[in-house]
C-alpha cells in the first residue's frame, strides 16, 4: 500500500510541474536566457572600457612626450581629441593640458577660457583647484585685482592643496598695488604654517622684509619712542627744580 501511495504523489507532482513548465517555462527560458546575455554584456563592456582605457593612457602619454620635445602642434591635436572622447578623468587633464598648451603659444584669452571651463566642469576637486589657479595667474596679467581676488579668494577659503600658492599670489598683487597692510595679512600666515614648501616660505619671507612692518606693528615703537623724551625731559627739570 506504502508504495501505491508514493507512486500516486509522484505522479500528482510530476503532472504538478508538468502544467507549470506548460505556463511558466517559456518566461523561465526567458529569463535564464536575459541573465546570461546581461553578464556577458557586462563583462564585454569591462573588456572594452580596459582596452580603451589602455589606449587613452597611451595616447596621453603620447601627447606628453611629444610637449617636451617641443611638438606643441601633435601634442596640441592628441589632446583636442582626448579631450572630447575618453574615460572623464583623462578627458579633464587633456582639457587641463590643451589649456597649458596654449598658454605656451601665448593665446592668454585662449588660455584663461580654457582654464576657466575646465574649473567650471571638473569633477575632480584637484584638477579643477589647479585650472583656477593658473587661470589665477593669467588673469593677474591680463585682469584687474578686484577680479583677481574674486577668483583666488575661494582657493584660500578652502584650505585646500592650492591655497598657500594663492595666497602668494594675492599677496604678490596687494603690494603691487600698494595694499600693503592686505598684502601682511595675507603672506604672514604662510610664514607662520608648519606645512609650506621651504621654497615658498622664502619667497614670502622675502616679500615680508620688503613690506616692512606695518602700522599696527610700528606704533608701539612710536609709543615708547615719545615717552622716552618727556621721561628725559622731567629728570633733567627735577635737578633744576631741586636746586631752586
Amino acid at each position: 500500500m506504502t508504495d501505491v501511495f508514493e507512486e500516486v504523489e509522484e505522479e500528482v507532482r510530476r503532472d504538478r510541474y508538468q502544467r507549470l513548465w506548460s505556463r511558466w517555462g517559456v518566461w523561465i527560458m526567458g529569463a535564464a536566457a536575459i541573465i546570461v546575455l546581461g553578464v556577458a554584456g557586462w563583462r564585454l563592456y569591462v573588456w572594452n572600457a580596459d582596452r580603451q582605457a589602455t589606449q587613452v593612457s597611451t595616447d596621453f602619454i603620447a601627447a606628453q612626450k611629444a610637449l617636451n620635445d617641443g611638438d606643441l602642434e601633435g601634442a596640441a591635436k592628441t589632446f583636442a581629441a582626448l579631450s572630447q572622447n575618453g574615460p572623464t578623468a583623462y578627458r579633464e587633464l587633456a582639457q587641463l593640458e590643451a589649456a597649458a598648451i596654449k598658454l605656451e603659444e601665448g593665446e592668454l584669452e585662449e588660455a584663461l577660457a580654457g582654464f576657466d571651463a575646465v574649473a567650471a566642469s571638473a569633477r575632480n576637486d584637484i584638477v579643477r583647484d589647479s585650472a583656477r589657479l593658473r587661470a589665477a595667474y593669467i588673469f593677474a596679467d591680463t585682469g584687474d585685482f578686484a577680479g583677481l581676488q574674486q577668483r583666488l579668494q575661494p582657493l584660500i577659503d578652502a584650505e585646500g592643496p592650492f591655497a598657500y600658492l594663492a595666497r602668494e599670489l594675492l599677496a604678490v598683487e596687494a603690494w603691487k598695488e600698494g595694499r600693503f597692510d592686505l598684502a601682511r595679512e595675507t603672506a604672514q600666515p604662510i610664514s607662520l604654517a608648519f606645512d609650506v614648501p621651504e621654497s615658498l616660505r622664502q619667497r614670502i619671507q622675502i616679500l615680508l622684509a620688503v613690506l616692512g612692518p606695518g602700522q599696527s606693528d610700528a606704533a608701539p615703537q612710536a609709543d615708547a619712542g615719545d615717552d622716552a623724551p618727556s621721561e628725559s625731559g622731567e629728570t633733567q627739570a627735577r635737578p633744576q627744580g631741586d636746586q631752586e
